[in-house]
């Protein structure tokens, strides 16, 4: 009896160790990886900087669901922590998914955090193997705050695969997905359009964001600028 239940356990733990290679993961897999980034305006200024750090790996069946910590500094005084928010990711089967909510924007989202708010999303899908020329499926996010007072949407669509090659920052050089992609944002009567550039690399994430306006012109560039192991 003792040597089956040793069989069983040795089963179980071959099938999630399979499951985990058949997932292509475009965050860190290991817990307590840091990623360090940077973000700088169209004349290179330093905007913004935060942290994303994996917390915790949870197994449920085929389903894996990573826990990630995002801490946003103030760049003018790096040890100051202006906010921290956690997020989802999850494996399911040999799909990676981004839940939408990391889209939203956290500092709007204090001033409703007395209203009543319904949350609609599809999230963002990657297949376990990417290619040039690939279409990916399209994400959304909506939101209703106070029973219909305000809505808001925002939804990632064109999302294709342009290249696979390198991307250098001061992180170092990684051989990465370039992803073409198109936000459209609307709160109320007002609507904002943004196209944006995205470079990807497994078992890390984003390496390089770029974000242009609809007319073209680019607002801001995010770039990895270190990573603890």
């Amino acid at each position: 009896m003792k040597k089956i239940s040793c069989i069983l356990v040795l089963l179980a733990l071959l099938a999630s160790s399979v499951f985990s290679q058949d997932c292509t993961l475009y965050i860190p897999g290991t817990i307590g990886t840091e990623l360090h980034y940077q973000t700088t305006n169209a004349k290179g200024k330093v905007e913004g900087i935060y942290t994303q750090k994996m917390l915790s790996v949870k197994e449920n069946g085929s389903q894996t669901t990573f826990k990630l910590l995002q801490t946003i500094m103030d760049p003018k005084s790096p040890e100051s922590i202006i906010k921290q928010d956690t997020f989802e990711f999850r494996c399911d089967g040999n799909v990676f998914y981004i839940d939408m909510e990391k889209y939203l924007n956290q500092q709007q989202m204090e001033g409703f955090k007395d209203m009543e708010v319904k949350i609609s999303t599809e999230d963002l899908v990657y297949p376990s193997k990417l290619s040039t020329g690939l279409e990916l499926p399209d994400g959304s996010i909506s939101l209703e705050i106070g029973d219909g007072i305000l809505n808001m949407t925002t939804n990632i669509v064109h999302r294709k695969v342009e290249a696979y090659e390198n991307i250098t920052t001061e992180a170092g050089t990684f051989k990465c997905y370039k992803i073409s992609e198109d936000v459209k944002s609307k709160m109320g009567f007002v609507n904002v359009q943004l196209h944006n550039l995205v470079w990807i690399v497994q078992d890390i994430g984003t390496i390089r964001n770029e974000s242009y306006n609809k007319k073209g012109k680019l607002g801001s560039t995010t770039e990895l600028i270190k990573i603890i192991r």
